[in-house]
């Protein structure tokens, strides 16, 4: 008998199809969070990350960030995501980039980490923990798989006042593109001190947000290629639409990027 999907991974799997949709990739240009691979490499040294580290990066998309922090550290790095088209393609990442002998990448969730107890010495994950719908499951995975003194690194989506989001941003569609279950800064230091994670800083990344929306909303404009992989039910007036509410939000200072550093203290 087959168990059905999880709400988080029914979740997972449509974040994943969302970001491998040709429209998604072309706007973005293959690049699914604000500052790419530098802040990335910013996020790892922040993490003394080295040779010695074996890190889990949770919700890894294609492997972009695996790969190169693999190659970057000279450490080990697994990578879990709801997708296995995303998967699949981490794994030919693996291979291009000389890593595959230091990764690892398999289907997992956040909420059930296909990993033992203490297997890792960091883990990271970027613009996903605003995306999962049992977050407070998720920290305790997340602690659990760490050794005793692991490091953690967030690079997320943050909302000052989530009832200050345009209505259209608070359902599906905002909650894949990191907007709907984005929490405030001080929402997630709380979250992953109550799941045993003592913070060590907290940096702000609004701009490079900014500069990733603007991007994409120019893209839009010009076309860039996106008319042939629209659907019937979506045209450019309504992603020009949805990326103005989130520049909106950007705007009036509801809707920013932040970085945080959190060490594991139980």
């Amino acid at each position: 008998m087959k168990i059905p999907p999880s709400e988080e991974q029914e979740l997972g799997v449509c974040c994943a199809d969302f970001y491998n949709h040709p429209v998604v990739v072309k706007l973005l240009d293959g690049i699914f969070h604000p500052g790419g691979l530098a802040l990335s490499n910013l996020m790892a040294e922040k993490m003394d990350l080295n040779s010695s580290s074996r890190v889990l990066d949770i919700a890894c998309g294609d492997g972009m960030t695996g790969t190169y922090i693999a190659k970057k550290f000279s450490c080990h790095v697994a990578g879990i995501d709801a997708g296995e088209n995303m998967i699949n393609i981490a794994k030919q990442r693996a291979q291009q980039m000389r890593v595959s002998d230091s990764t690892q990448f398999k289907i997992g969730f956040a909420g059930a980490i296909p990993f033992p107890d203490e297997h890792f010495t960091a883990a990271y994950s970027e613009c996903a923990v605003c995306t999962f719908q049992a977050k407070d499951k998720a920290v305790l995975e997340t602690a659990r798989v760490l050794d005793a003194r692991g490091i953690l690194g967030i690079n997320d989506v943050v909302i000052k006042n989530h009832d200050d989001i345009d209505d259209e941003l608070k359902g599906i569609i905002g909650r894949v593109a990191c907007i709907a279950g984005a929490l405030s800064s001080d929402g997630y230091v709380q979250l992953f001190d109550q799941g045993g994670f003592s913070h060590r800083e907290t940096s702000n990344h609004t701009d490079l947000l900014e500069q990733m929306v603007d991007k994409a909303h120019r893209r839009a404009q010009m076309g860039s290629g996106i008319e042939e992989a629209l659907s019937e039910t979506a045209n450019t007036d309504d992603i020009l639409r949805m990326i103005g509410l989130i520049k909106d939000e950007i705007s009036s200072e509801n809707l920013g990027y932040e970085m945080f550093i959190f060490q594991k203290s139980r």
